[in-house]
């Protein structure tokens, strides 16, 4: 069934005239060994193999009441537990099944689960009636779901499935799927695999064992049992941190599909980055009656990297069906920058805007020529995914931060490599020069700040907090003279240049610190959190100003109007994705709507006249500052990544998962 994920149990608990007549299995409860053998209730030792009984699994037998609900039959049972398919003896008519637990961290996990999901309502997820305690046991009651699973579908055809069934069944799961993300908190799943699937007769896919899901992205505990099921899970799942969302749940559903379309195992994530190339075979290759389209889908939802997988269940849904949109409008393009062959993550203009650089997951930084938009170079070196650049405030150098953990300094006149900065453990997720161009920090998954002296090869100044915990986000002080920096404990720290550096700790976000922003005065600092709130500290005092808390998600970037009076940011909320706030009194100004999907950037031009935003319905949308709307800019093909305005203001630029940079013409 596997539903007895998660459960274990005591066997001490079940004395008692309520379980007199319960089954024996052999299979030790504290290791799972065991033949799996059915003995009386009365029996000491294992009438198949011998082994003792003491630590033996106990089931109920068909009759025996649970609470107010009659056994049934056993559904499946395993060493850590088992469910059962009972009736309700209130409503006769009402078949359920229980799932039971008697170790206390289960418990908790019951009740937490059924909070989350009691008042859910949605075609493909079973309901949830109600999870009570009875002799030290709990028990988690929901709907019983008819039918067979998916994997039990797939072991009877003895072959894949049809990509038109497959498709139907997706079509229902990312439906769901888009359901429980838009809740607030969003509710990950984390277990999505065939054998959590159920099709009832009717042809109705239903979503079960919630045991490992999550709500928004908090920090997941470790667990006794374990974090999900190889094959389907992507890589961030293996990392303890916890660091899953929406994408995560992509991924998982997409190696289902692959399976049941290939009727082969996925390699698992580890196995995949064990080499450079990615060494899963799209399903198309190993079934040659799969289309293209829906192999190359697949391929998408299940990409290594979450950043390069379908930002949403619905634009997995739309391609699947072969439905995406892809806009196609030159109108106001100016140009079309073409020479990346993989996702271009990011892009930044030099400070005379006569050149434009951009990084791709192609593993190349590409500068432009803004004029025309002609290639000036391709600069190679990173061995892995380029994931940020930035000019030097004189416009000689380009900062250039990778995957690979190193940073890499290109001289603008020669375009060569001039440093290679490494050190870091783990992927440099950005840099930043000093407001003077003399220092350069790097901000990594490792923890590490790390300042580098530009004019020379000397060692990198290391900053660490007291504790070991990711860094997302570091952004100079206007003055120059310290930094701030957004940890993966959800607080902000400050950290002072000298010898040594010292730092202060601004708590009080729960969850990650995406993103921190200085006003154009540097008095205020603004902080972005998966916790679903912005922050914003007066350092005056080193105190909370306001706490800007409006979201139903987490919020994924900041951006100030140069004026310092509006702050504008994007979140994970595909229904009010873009809020602007008066910094003055904290209150909300306006509300802006418009884009289809979540929202990934936003940027501000350098009058604070107008917004730029981008997101994952492939458009840019543009508005006043005042909120009101001026135009939608279509022609990406995938979601936007990057916005970046000329200093001028005449050229916004942006960079997509489709490959390409566009520069737009806003005279």
């Amino acid at each position: 069934m596997g539903w007895v994920g998660g459960v274990a149990y005591n066997t001490a608990t079940h004395r008692g005239t309520a379980y007199e007549e319960i089954m024996r299995i052999c299979e030790d409860q504290r290791n799972g060994e065991g033949c799996g053998a059915i003995n009386p209730n009365d029996a000491t030792v294992c009438a198949r193999c011998g082994r003792s009984l003491q630590f033996a699994v106990q089931l109920h037998d068909p009759g025996d009441r649970i609470g107010a609900y009659e056994v049934v039959r056993d559904l499946g049972h395993g060493s850590f537990g088992a469910v059962y398919e009972a009736v309700d003896t209130r409503n006769p008519e009402r078949r359920v099944a229980i799932k039971e637990t008697f170790e206390a961290p289960s418990v908790r996990g019951f009740q937490r689960e059924f909070e989350a999901l009691a008042n859910l309502r949605h075609p493909n997820l079973p309901r949830y009636y109600e999870m009570f305690e009875a002799d030290g046991c709990g028990y988690l009651v929901m709907e019983f779901v008819p039918g067979q699973s998916l994997d039990e579908i797939l072991a009877r055809q003895k072959g894949p499935l049809s990509e038109q069934l497959v498709v139907a069944y997706a079509e229902q799961l990312c439906d769901l799927l888009s359901y429980l993300h838009s809740q607030h908190p969003p509710i990950i799943h984390r277990d999505i695999k065939p054998h959590n699937i159920r099709v009832t007769p009717e042809g109705q896919v239903k979503l079960v064992d919630f045991g490992l899901f999550k709500q928004g992205v908090q920090r997941t505990r470790k667990t006794l049992h374990g974090l999900g099921t190889l094959e389907y899970m992507p890589l961030e799942q293996f990392d303890w941190s916890g660091g899953t969302d929406q994408r995560s749940d992509i991924y998982s559903l997409g190696a289902t599909l692959y399976h049941l379309l290939t009727n082969r195992y996925p390699l698992s994530a580890p196995r995949r980055m064990s080499s450079v190339r990615d060494p899963l075979k799209p399903p198309h290759k190993l079934n040659r009656r799969v289309s293209p389209q829906v192999s190359q889908a697949i391929m998408r939802a299940m990409a290594r990297f979450p950043q390069e997988r379908y930002p949403s269940a619905e634009a997995f849904r739309r391609d699947l069906q072969g439905r995406a949109q892809r806009y196609i409008s030159g109108a106001r393009i100016g140009r079309a920058l073409s020479g990346h062959t993989s996702f271009v993550h990011g892009v930044a203009w030099s400070p005379d805007g006569r050149m434009l650089v951009s990084c791709g997951a192609d593993r190349t930084v590409r500068v432009w020529r803004a004029a025309d938009g002609a290639p000036l170079a391709c600069l190679e070196g990173h061995t892995d995914r380029v994931l940020s650049v930035a000019w030097s405030p004189d416009g000689e150098l380009i900062a250039s931060a990778s995957a690979d953990r190193s940073v890499r300094l290109w001289r603008v006149r020669e375009w060569q490599a001039l440093r290679v900065l490494g050190g870091h453990a783990e992927a440099v997720h950005g840099v930043a020069w000093s407001p003077d161009g003399d220092l350069l920090a790097s901000a990594s998954a490792d923890g590490a700040l790390r300042l580098w002296q530009t004019a020379d090869d000397g060692p990198a100044q290391e900053m660490r907090p007291e504790v070991t915990v990711r860094l997302y986000s570091v952004g100079w002080r206007p003055d120059g003279q310290s930094l701030a920096a957004g940890y993966g404990d959800g607080v902000v720290r400050l950290w002072r240049l000298g010898e040594p550096p010292t730092f202060d700790s601004l708590p009080g976000h729960t969850s990650y610190v995406y993103a921190v922003a200085w006003s154009p005065d540097g008095q205020i600092l603004a902080s972005a959190s998966a916790d679903n709130s912005v922050r914003l500290w007066r350092l005056a005092k080193g105190r909370l100003v306001n706490e800007l808390r409006k979201h139903r998600n987490w919020a994924a970037d900041l951006a100030w109007s140069p004026i310092g009076k509006v702050a504008g940011f994007g979140e994970g909320d595909r229904r009010e994705p873009l809020w602007l706030w008066r910094v003055s009194d904290g209150s909300l100004c306006t509300t802006l709507t418009g884009h289809q999907n979540y929202v990934y950037t936003v940027a501000w031009s350098p009058d604070g006249q107008a917004l730029a935003s981008g997101g994952a319905d492939s458009t840019i949308r543009l508005w006043r500052h005042d909120g009101m709307p001026i135009t939608t800019l279509t022609g990406h093909g995938d979601w936007v990544q990057s916005v970046a305005w000329s200093p001028d203001g005449q050229i916004l630029a942006s960079a997509s998962l489709d490959g390409t940079v566009l520069l737009w013409n806003l005279e």
